[in-house]
């Protein structure tokens, strides 16, 4: 009988630990899109108030990611960083960031900038 409590508990309560996190809600550009101009910024939407500590950009058919450095200090739901210059190809965009709980998320976001 226990068990069967505590694992309705553990049941009942999942739902807020997996709320807890930040997690990216939109992205600009969006996952998967296809875009004829490079993007002059980046915008990380969050759930909830995240830290951003670590941003990279990785160009398909190159080895190294290019590291982004001007990080906001600040927490913040939605991000905005002043994207590189960037040419005609696919990209996965990087991040982690710190949630307001203290939990270190990360992600990625793939995207495209076509030849106009």
């Amino acid at each position: 009988m226990k068990l069967r409590l505590a694992a309705l508990c553990a049941w009942l309560l999942l739902p807020l630990v997996a709320a807890a996190h930040a997690h990216l809600e939109a992205a600009q550009p969006a996952d998967g899109s296809v875009i004829t101009a490079a993007p002059d910024k980046f915008v990380l939407s969050f759930s909830e108030p995240a830290q951003l500590t670590s941003l990279s950009l990785l160009k398909t058919g190159v080895s190294e990611p290019q590291k982004i450095a001007a990080l906001p200090s600040a927490m913040s739901a939605q991000i905005s960083i002043v994207a590189p210059a960037l040419g005609p190809g696919s990209y996965e965009l990087r991040y982690r960031v710190l949630s307001a709980d203290s939990h270190i998320m990360s992600g990625s976001v793939h995207f495209t900038i076509a030849m106009p």
